[in-house]
């Protein structure tokens, strides 16, 4: 099998490819990285803490400067300083409320036990707090009525436990237990009850409570937390700041209060910049692994390209170079902002997307976006940066549409108008969303409208160059090469003008197929055109440029008739490679006819000797590697098949088609390129369509009356192609 003649790469003349695509990758990297972070390591103004400023410092614009320290401390020590919520220890007073019940339940039991007096003493005496009353006590205890013991249990219920689990009176501490059990003792002698039961009640107080009655409420706390820090409000440390006011004076010595409004404005920056680099670095890995993995996944054939992948990770880099430089203008302490706005991302995306692929260059436009955002503001300090990337991302993409269906030069001037006019549409959304007075927004138009125009003078402008330099043929190079007056078609109109004709029809039947199966039909129309330069050589050795001479393979072995024809190939590719046709090009010269068979003069030698070998009267060239070399070479032989047709119609022309496509087909040569059965079918639809209005029928004129210099003579009226086919006679195919 024959591989297709290709010009090396020249990333693949010294190592391996993908040797270069990993030192590429690197070096993309680290520039990326180093465009993006060496902001990083730069203050507008050489200002530290504690020095005098060597100039005037006003406000650049007006901003609300927050104290975000002062704020953050207060709110830390209002939240601090929140009370704690408590709550009943329900555990310790249920346990005091059984307690309560035990005791009362043990005076019952003696008073009810049937002993006398001293008994009942010496019984209630076993039980807690009763041990430690005097026996007297105790005496008139066992003789108290029942009624007594239900109100004397009843004021202790309410007076201890109530007490107890009293958010005010409650022991929250050990320090506070003793002045509760004082209040309790307190209280519990002003209830009207016996003596000896406020001594047995007191003696309880004492015995029993020994604990703090309320413990913390964790959750409650938290919240009270919260809502003592929610109610230091950020107002409070707001300090306004109008376009030009005083920031510092020259020889003034800025305290802390000044510094942090120098960082607000961005002029220095006290933070250590390798923490944001680090996380530039991340944004670059990311940025680049989307691209490379939509490329991988979508875009195979970019990623396969090298070259294609260098051009686009050096577009990118030119257009943060810029950017760079754009940033570093001065355009006014009030307008400095707002240059962000002319970074010409649309000229990197529509460079990717007329060069490199449309769809990925979309991609393209939204890492750049991210990478000019930061490049604009690396310390987001401020909106600028999403303001910056808003406008590059709708302008790129801009950019990228008004170039996907590029046909003529001045779609790339039109292209800048049409990006020029979104970004003013974003520039007076951002606008009208952050408040922007009339003048700065007026600015912004002006910045964004040179944007779009400085995009499309640049694509302009560097197209040929990349073009060049990368071996890459876009759109507007084969329109340049479609142009009559170019060298090779000049030459081709004037020397062999049946192949020039010829190379029309191709083109027409290539382009049209073309359409119908999605392919390049502006590559299938170019390559067309060019694709039998090679005839050049010996023009009167080919049909079509035989105009009432002999035919000269008449006198010549079919062996050196077969070498003759084949030839033409070879000598096209290197009248293309004299004047740098586009590699694309010679593609489909050497591809169009693949490694097919001169049947011609093969059968004719095969007349004089059957055991001739046929690999003798074949191209030695590859077969279409691609969809649009495979249409150039069905195109071709199509073309010269139905010309060589007597009296053509449209179902004669069908059938044809479809055979010519049949035996290309059923010969092998359509083996290497991607073309479906169902391509085919379109192909062969696409060709008729457009060979029934070339070979249409047409009507005869009537017989008109004899004029007065013809004497009655009849006139038929013909069409000139119809007589000059009978006095040329039909035309034989290209052999």
């Amino acid at each position: 099998m024959k591989r297709a003649i290709r010009v090396p790469e020249v990333f693949d003349r010294f190592l391996p490819s993908t040797t270069w695509r990993r030192i590429a990758a690197v070096v993309f990297f680290l520039v990326f990285s180093f465009l993006l972070a060496s902001g990083l390591f730069v203050t507008k103004v050489h200002l530290k803490l504690g020095e005098p400023s060597p100039e005037t410092i006003p406000a650049p614009w007006d901003l609300d400067i927050k104290d975000m320290d002062r704020y953050h401390l207060d709110q830390d020590a209002a939240e601090k300083a929140a009370p704690p919520v408590y709550k009943p220890d329900d555990e310790y007073v249920s346990s005091l409320a059984t307690d309560i019940s035990r005791a009362f339940s043990s005076l019952h039991d003696a008073i009810n036990s049937g002993l006398d007096e001293r008994g009942k003493v010496n019984k209630l005496r076993q039980t807690s707090p009763f041990t430690s009353l005097p026996d007297g006590v105790l005496a008139m205890l066992v003789k108290a009525r029942p009624d007594e013991l239900r109100d004397a249990e009843t004021s202790a219920n309410e007076i201890i436990l109530g007490r107890a689990r009293n958010l005010d009176y409650g022991a929250k501490v050990e320090a506070e237990v003793a002045p509760l059990r004082d209040r309790m003792k307190d209280e519990i002698n002003r209830v009207a009850l016996s003596d000896e039961t406020k001594v047995f009640l007191n003696a309880f107080v004492d015995a029993k409570i020994n604990h703090p009655t309320l413990i913390q409420d964790q959750e409650a706390s938290q919240k009270a937390a919260r809502e003592a820090r929610d109610k230091v409000k950020i107002e409070n440390y707001v300090e306004h700041y109008k376009t030009k006011q005083k920031i510092i004076g020259q020889g003034e010595i800025p305290d802390k209060k000044v510094f942090q409004v120098l960082e607000a404005y961005g002029f220095v920056d006290s933070r250590s910049p390798w923490k944001m680099t680090g996380g530039i670095l991340l944004l670059t890995l990311v940025g680049m692994g989307a691209i490379t993995a939509f490329a991988y996944q979508y875009r195979p054939h970019v990623f396969r390209s090298t070259r294609k992948l260098v051009l686009l990770g050096l577009t990118m880099i030119l257009v943060l170079m810029i950017a760079k430089g754009i940033n570093a203008l001065n355009l006014g302490s009030e307008f400095n902002s707002l240059a962000g706005f002319l970074i010409p991302v649309a000229w990197a995306t529509t460079t990717v997307a007329i060069l490199v692929d449309a769809q990925l260059s979309v991609v393209v436009a939204l890492v750049l976006a991210v990478f000019v955002g930061v490049l604009a503001d690396p310390r987001f300090g401020s909106s600028t940066g999403m303001q910056v990337g808003l406008v590059a991302l709708f302008g790129g993409i801009t950019g990228v549409h008004s170039v996907s269906r590029l046909s003529q030069r001045s779609d790339l001037a039109r292209s800048g108008l049409f990006v020029s006019a979104v970004n003013v549409l974003v520039v007076s959304g951002i606008a009208l969303m952050a408040g922007m007075h009339l003048a700065n927004w007026a600015v912004a138009i002006l910045l964004a409208i040179v944007n779009g125009l400085a995009s499309s003078v640049l694509t302009v402008g560097t197209l040929h160059w990349f073009e060049a330099g990368f071996e890459i043929t876009s759109a507007v190079r084969l329109l340049e090469l479609s142009n009559p007056n170019q060298p090779l078609l000049k030459r081709l109109l004037m020397e062999a003008p049946g192949t020039y004709h010829h190379s029309i029809l191709v083109g027409n039947l290539a382009e049209a197929a073309a359409e119908a199966i999605h392919a390049d039909a502006t590559l299938v129309r170019v390559g067309s055109m060019y694709h039998d330069i090679g005839k050049l050589k010996r023009p009167y050795f080919f049909i079509e440029n035989q105009f009432a001479q002999e035919n000269p393979h008449d006198k010549i072995a079919p062996t050196l008739s077969s070498l003759i024809i084949t030839s033409h190939v070879k000598d096209g590719l290197e009248m293309a490679k004299e004047q740098k046709l586009p590699e694309a090009i010679m593609d489909i010269i050497a591809q169009h006819h693949g490694d097919s068979l001169v049947t011609f003069f093969y059968h004719k030698a095969k007349e004089g000797n059957e055991d001739i070998p046929e690999e003798a009267f074949r191209y030695d060239l590859p077969r279409p590697q691609n969809k649009e070399s495979a249409l150039v070479c069905l195109a071709d032989s199509v073309e010269a098949a139905v010309r060589s047709m007597r009296q053509p119609t449209p179902g004669r022309i069908e059938g044809l088609v479809r055979k010519v496509i049949k035996e290309k087909f059923n010969d092998g040569q359509l083996d290497q390129c991607e073309l479906t059965f169902k391509d085919l079918d379109r192909i062969a639809i696409a060709f008729v369509r457009v060979l029934s209005g070339i070979f249409h029928s047409r009507v005869e004129y009537p017989e008109l009356p004899a004029g007065k210099g013809d004497s009655g003579k009849k006139l038929e009226s013909q069409d000139p192609e119809q007589a000059a086919q009978k006095e040329e006679g039909p035309e034989d195919s290209e052999p």
